[in-house]
């Protein structure tokens, strides 16, 4: 589905204009943007769990036979292969992952068509009972929301990551009805740290989406367990216990799935079978411990608890197959490795399903059996198993996703229960720490690294970030068409020495298209080498929806996406329309910025030692750029009358910033740094003869 046409004539529009012209200069015309994100992705989370719920009716019915589990599972997974290896490619796999890589590559901008396509894969896999969750896909579907949004009122980079964060909010929010929980999991996974600058637009989104999913399905808690409490300080070694448990099985999970996706990645075999395998794989695990499909809640009549999650909390799962003590620990810790197994399988086979909600599952599960097991060794112990549980999901979370406050906060939205606060912190910092300990990337950044995705923003001010792409960039760039021959492609690197060109249309020159590379000729080539080049375009090898920046944007994108896919060169769009190619930023673009960058640095370190010496003598330091008609172009420093009181500090001539002595010459264009007395800083425009300064 391709909505580019009707995105761009619908922004057309003049009250769309209106709007957007408020946009970059109000904060309220943001907020009502959130609020839309908020509102529409509320309705996506309510239909997707309409959509679970047919799906599931419809494949399983009402009685299912053993036989119907694991046909069920099986046709499923490869009735989901087909959609995501040839309808919308970008639904595979959980989501979360894909909305952080569009923040850290694509400028904040997700395909239209993920919306419905994720809706339809993720029912499907989730009805047709694969082991995971809603929670990753609708927050990829809210991300995609925001994302188009943000494009149709033509918002900057920094306003789509905004609304994106926004929708994976609302997402979060309208799934569980829980808005805290949600904004956190914005803040702590989708952005990677608390940005003030966001957080308006992030907490009306969040809201918004709880309220409207609330008013349609029902404002009740997703679980409700006894009302648990904290007695004796001696209770909290159990739960450290379970903090250091949890970490295990978080990293364990994390990793699990990273190894079920490369080995399917690797297996050679077509790609919807790989899914129909991991759908027979989850279908036969259901035969021993129904409860692996699903999410953990609303789970088909396959036989066992069809709410596992709330078992576990109220201390009844275990109990429910008739086992006590030891063999109801055991038990537990059974369904948990069942359980990772059968999600580490749909994930990796590229079921469209996300692992939120499963590690709710097994952090419940591991709680449980961990209370289960210090009942059976300590009988007076009055520590409940449906405790250890509700603690053990907010730990299993905070290792996993390396989110211990959304962990902590969203176990309190689901529950209600504010009466385990010590011992939820306790389990879930533990968790989180260890877990880094053992593994620096969580289940959601261990994709990203795999790519070579480091997914994080500087945390100091980089010399990269002084320089915009627009000031370094190559204009007017070499480009071929999509219908060039791929025998003009091989003549234009072998004439321009280049390795890659921008593709642009055969109607407008500056509509990019793609990207073409010498690596792209090469491999077509070698799979071809009987048709003749001559008969063979670049449309049929370029790269379609290029990495790309805009003028707008600092170095250290351009660096940071230029390594992220290992190329030399990054086309750059308009900020207006990033269909629009403007320019092409090279290594050799970014040598020059690295210089220009060095220059301001410098120049900003010498101002730093003016201006205390400037407040101890009472004077001012002025910058002049000397003209061309000036009498002090040609000569040295000392030979030239400057005023009384006056001390030149730096010279900036082009990139390069000089520390003066008396033998230094002045050149039309310098810009002269010079520190000089109250009274003396207008002799001193009169010596240099330029209008343009700075004073300060």
């Amino acid at each position: 589905m391709d909505v580019s046409g009707r995105t761009h004539a619908f922004i057309e529009h003049p009250w769309v204009h209106a709007l957007r012209s408020r946009v970059g200069v109000q904060s309220s015309a943001m907020l009502v943007l959130a609020a839309a994100v908020g509102f529409l992705t509320g309705l996506l989370a309510v239909a997707l769990l309409q959509i679970v719920l047919v799906t599931q009716r419809l494949s399983f019915g009402t009685s299912p036979s053993w036989i119907t589990t694991v046909v069920v599972t099986t046709v499923g997974g490869l009735l989901v292969g087909l959609f995501v290896t040839y309808v919308v490619p970008e639904s595979r796999g959980g989501g979360v992952s894909r909305v952080m890589e569009s923040i850290a590559l694509h400028g904040g901008r997700v395909r239209a068509r993920v919306i419905p396509g994720k809706l339809i894969a993720t029912g499907l896999s989730v009805g047709a009972g694969g082991s995971g969750g809603r929670e990753g896909p609708i927050v990829q579907i809210g991300g995609a929301l925001g994302s188009l949004i943000g494009r149709v009122f033509a918002l900057t980079e920094d306003q789509k990551r905004e609304l994106i964060a926004a929708g994976a909010a609302a997402g979060i929010a309208a799934s569980f009805n829980a808005p805290i929980g949600g904004m956190l999991f914005a803040i702590e996974v989708i952005l990677g740290g608390f940005k003030m600058r966001y957080l308006q637009v992030i907490v009306v989104a969040s809201v918004v989406a709880s309220v409207t999913a609330r008013e349609l399905v029902g404002e009740s808690l997703i679980y409700n367990p006894p009302a648990y409490g904290f007695g004796a300080p001696s209770e909290l070694f159990l739960y450290a216990l379970l903090g250091f448990a949890a970490a295990g099985v978080g990293t364990l999970f994390s990793r699990g799935e990273h190894w079920a996706t490369m080995f399917f990645e690797r297996l050679p075999i077509w790609t919807p079978a790989k899914t129909m395998i991991g759908g027979f794989g989850v279908g036969i695990l259901a035969l021993a411990v129904p409860e692996v499909v699903g999410t953990g809640d609303h789970l088909p009549p396959i036989g066992g608890i069809t709410e596992p999650i709330a078992a576990f909390l109220g201390g009844e799962f275990a109990a429910t197959y008739g086992y006590t003590g030891f063999a109801a620990a055991v038990f537990a810790l059974l369904v948990v490795a069942f359980k990772l197994l059968a999600t580490v399988l749909s994930l990796g086979s590229g079921f469209s399903v996300g692992s939120f909600a499963p590690t709710l599952f097994l952090g419940a599960g591991l709680g449980a059996a961990i209370g289960h097991a210090a009942g059976a060794l300590v009988p007076t112990i009055e520590v409940a198993p449906g405790a250890l549980a509700l603690a053990g999901m907010a730990a299993v979370m905070g290792a996993s996703a390396r989110a211990p406050l959304t962990g902590m906060i969203l176990v309190f939205e689901l529950t209600g229960d504010y009466g385990m606060v010590l011992p939820l912190m306790l389990a879930t910092g533990i968790a989180t720490v260890t877990a880094e300990r053992i593994d620096q990337e969580s289940i959601y950044s261990l994709p990203l690294r795999h790519r070579g995705i480091v997914y994080q923003e500087p945390q100091d001010i980089d010399m990269m970030q002084l320089v915009r792409v627009g000031e370094i960039m190559t204009r007017n760039p070499q480009v071929i068409a999509e219908s060039g021959s791929l025998q003009e492609l091989d003549a234009r690197f072998a004439a321009y020495g280049a390795h890659g060109f921008p593709v642009v249309s055969d109607t407008d020159p500056t509509l990019l298209t793609g990207v073409v590379t010498v690596s792209d000729l090469t491999r077509a080539v070698d799979e071809d080498p009987t048709t003749s080049l001559a008969n063979r375009t670049v449309a049929q090898i370029m790269t379609r929806q290029p990495l790309t920046v805009t003028p707008d944007d600092p170095v250290y994108r351009a660096v940071q996406r230029m390594g992220a896919i290992e190329v030399g060169r990054i086309p750059v769009v308009s900020a207006e329309d990033h269909r629009r190619l403007v320019g092409m930023v090279r290594r050799a673009d970014i040598v020059s910025a690295y210089q220009q960058a060095l220059a301001l640095t410098v120049e900003s370190q010498q101002r730093g030692v003016v201006g205390p010496l400037r407040d101890l003598t009472g004077t001012r330091s002025v910058e002049l750029a000397v003209d061309a008609e000036s009498g002090v172009v040609g000569r040295q420093i000392r030979e030239i009358s400057w005023p009384p009181n006056t001390i030149v500090a730096s010279i900036r001539r082009g990139t390069e910033v000089i520390t003066p002595s008396g033998n230094t010459t002045i050149f039309a264009g310098d810009r002269v740094l010079a520190i000089t007395g109250m009274g003396e800083a207008e002799m001193l425009r009169d010596l240099l003869a330029q209008s343009d300064q700075m004073d300060s």
